[in-house]
């Protein structure tokens, strides 16, 4: 069963962060209020806890990393990481270190200098720097990101050398579907759908999750009526998931399609207990709604408001990194609507990079009408 972060404070006034299993975000915040925590934050959306489930056990990472820990490490950058795990390695070993440190001390005192035992415990006490940097810049979360990182680039080549020397270490769903992505962005369309084909009735991956990564395999090839026939599909299957719900509306708010249905789905997902995430990326998606309806003051000031926020927190994440970059154009789209047209221009030379990489005609074609005006 799907495992979610959650932050609260419980009955002794104390902030805590536990891992709650339930079949959904909506239920484990639910199950956390029934426990008597108050000012709940959800750490972990539907898509994560579900992705995450697909890894199956892993006791280690249960054992040695608090749900805290967990939170913690969402947004650490490689160093930042490093930083973290060589504390917490010391910590661990924070009892043994005295009890060394007392006999080095007194065999020095003993002897004229140290000696081959000492060399030794010398390196017991570095040891855990070497191990540290391989698990901050060579581990399998790292090379994990790599493939993210061309994944959100559009270096699709990339991506499929990367999945290939991720296959048996990441859940195959998940390497199928960023395969699936790339081979649609080459023209191998027929092979994209190939390899999703066993996930369409998988009893491990949830239908709307499926749907959910098929709807990616007609974005890269710009068939936008698939893209939110997928979702439409995946919001009547799971039509109380927060994440399902505002997919949908962002589907239909990119194209700029139905907003008033978009307004009422992003209406209906704020009422929901939503990840702390997902509360910061809602902004972006209310800030096309509102250019899509020409309010553009209120466009700009969402879109503002999200680059602030999200940008400290995209450093170690190529998703959130491609984020900032289309709430920056989209901001330059608004901008020139204001007229503003010279900020417009340097806001959207900082994305173009991204937009241009990953096709994004649709933003592109939007800005380049705004700036005739």
């Amino acid at each position: 069963m799907p495992v979610f972060l959650i932050s609260g404070t419980n009955e002794n006034g104390k902030r805590e962060t536990r891992r709650v299993e339930a079949d959904n975000s909506q239920n484990a915040v639910r199950e956390c209020e029934e426990q008597g925590l108050t000012d709940i934050v959800l750490h972990s959306d539907d898509a994560y806890a579900v992705t995450t489930d697909l890894f199956g056990p892993q006791p280690q990472v249960d054992e040695n990393l608090t749900a805290a820990d967990m939170v913690k490490l969402q947004y650490l950058t490689n160093f930042q990481l490093f930083l973290f795990y060589l504390r917490k390695s010391y910590w661990q070993l924070r009892w043994v270190i005295p009890v060394l440190l007392g006999i080095a001390v007194y065999r020095w005192d003993q002897v004229s200098g140290p000696d081959e035992s000492d060399y030794i415990m010398l390196g017991f006490f570095l040891l855990p720097i070497p191990i540290c940097f391989w698990n901050a810049y060579y581990s399998l979360g790292r090379k994990y990101d790599r493939l993210m990182h061309a994944f959100s680039w559009g270096n699709w080549e990339e991506v499929l050398d990367q999945v290939h020397r991720l296959r048996g270490k990441i859940p195959d769903f998940e390497l199928a579907a960023r395969a699936a992505v790339a081979l649609a962005a080459l023209d191998r369309f027929d092979e994209a759908l190939d390899l999703m084909e066993p996930y369409e009735e998988s009893e491990d991956v949830p239908h709307w999750m499926y749907l959910g990564r098929l709807s990616e395999l007609y974005e890269v090839t710009g068939d936008y009526d698939n893209v939110i026939e997928c979702m439409r599909l995946a919001y009547e299957e799971a039509p109380d998931n927060p994440t399902v719900i505002i997919d949908y509306a962002y589907a239909l708010t990119k194209t700029n399609r139905d907003s008033p249905l978009a307004a009422e789905l992003i209406a209906e997902a704020e009422e929901m207990h939503l990840n702390d995430l997902v509360a910061l990326l809602l902004k972006y998606f209310k800030g096309v709604l509102e250019l899509n309806f020409r309010n553009y003051r209120a466009a700009e000031a969402l879109f503002r408001q999200c680059e602030t926020e999200l940008v400290p927190l995209a450093p170690s994440q190529a998703l959130l990194q491609q984020i900032v970059d289309l709430n920056r154009a989209y901001l330059a789209v608004t901008l020139a609507e204001l007229e503003e047209k010279e900020e417009a221009e340097q806001l959207y030379q900082l994305s173009l990079p991204r937009l241009q990489a990953l096709d994004c005609d649709l933003i592109m074609d939007r800005y380049v009408d705004a700036m005739r005006k």
